[in-house]
Order: structure tokens, then sequence, then C-alpha cells
């Protein structure tokens, strides 16, 4: 499932954002340098200085986000850390027959459908 992901980028960027197309958005795994995320660029918006991006998922972790326009080259993006980190928050119930058939229930975030 896909998620948009909106960027907000430096008040002071002192470009216009017009054109999606202008910009190509990664994300790369903090632990596993190699693993690159690309995102769809679809719609910006100048006056909050914001680019709203496609993200197609990842394997559970942190991501350094890289932004480049393609006029004007790489933009700051440092400390901007994307996390798709999946956390148990709860399990319930506890415990259950040793004969199998209890419904568990497994709550936190990211998880998958």
């Amino acid at each position: 499932m896909k998620t948009n992901i909106t960027i907000s980028l430096d008040p002071a960027f002192p470009f216009t954002l017009s054109d999606p197309q202008d910009f190509s958005v990664t994300a790369t795994s903090l632990t596993k340098p190699d693993y690159i995320r690309y995102m769809n660029c679809w719609k910006v918006d100048d006056s909050k200085k914001q680019i709203t991006t496609v993200f197609g998922g990842a394997y559970s972790g942190k991501f350094q986000i890289s932004i480049r326009h393609k006029e004007y080259g790489l933009v700051d993006t440092n400390n901007m850390i994307l996390d798709v980190s999946s956390k148990i928050q709860s399990v319930s119930p506890q415990v259950g027959s040793v004969h199998g058939g209890t419904l568990v229930t497994i709550k936190g975030t990211n998880f998958g459908t």
C-alpha cells in the first residue's frame, strides 16, 4: 500500500517550487546503505515549501531522506529521517490454551495489512 509523505523544506529555501517533476527523492537505510527506496514526487506547495511524495514502503528501520532538484542540485536534508520502524505496543491475551485456538491481538504501529 502506497502512502503519501509530505516533506517540509526550510522556509528559507530560495527557489520556487513549481513542478513536482523537478525533484527526485530517495530514502536510504541508515543500517544498510545499499538499501535505497525511491519516492515519486507528485505535488509541490511553494507557499508552504512542501513536497509530497508517494512512498511504497520499506523494511522496518530509519532512512535518510535525500532530495535533488534537477536544476539546483542537492537540497539540504540534514536530520531529515523517515522512521518506518514497526513497534509492538501490546499483545493480548498474554496467556492462552496449550491446545491452540486462542485469538491473539497485536497492537502497534507500521504493520502491513
